[in-house]
C-alpha cells in the first residue's frame, strides 16, 4: 500500500465494527473479529469441500496461541482515528 487511494480504502474498512489493519514483514493485512458462519461446533468447516479460495490458500504457519499476533506487526491500527492520525503524518498534503 503506497497511494492515498490504498489509505482511504483501508480507512473504509476499518470504520466497520470488529475490523483492524495490520502490517508486518509480508505487508498490509485485515484482522477480522468475526466467526466464520459456517465454522461448526467442533471447529471444523461446514462448507470444507466447496470452501472460497482464500480459504483453501491459507497456511497456518504458526499459531495466535503460540505467541500473540501482534508481537510481529510493525504498525496496527485498532480503529479509523488511529489509522487517520498516521495517515496526515504520511501524507503531509493529507485532507488538503
Amino acid at each position: 500500500m503506497r497511494s492515498k487511494a490504498d489509505f482511504e480504502h483501508l480507512l473504509w474498512q476499518v470504520l466497520h465494527e470488529g475490523i483492524e489493519a495490520y502490517k508486518d514483514s509480508d505487508g498490509w493485512y485485515l484482522l477480522i473479529h468475526t466467526r466464520c458462519s459456517h465454522l461448526q461446533k467442533n471447529g471444523s468447516c461446514g462448507i470444507y469441500d466447496s470452501r472460497p479460495a482464500i480459504c483453501r490458500e491459507y497456511e497456518n504457519e504458526w499459531c495466535e496461541y503460540d505467541a500473540p499476533a501482534e508481537e510481529g506487526f510493525m504498525l496496527h491500527f485498532r480503529s479509523y482515528e488511529e489509522l487517520l492520525k498516521y495517515c496526515k503524518k504520511r501524507f503531509k498534503t493529507w485532507g488538503k
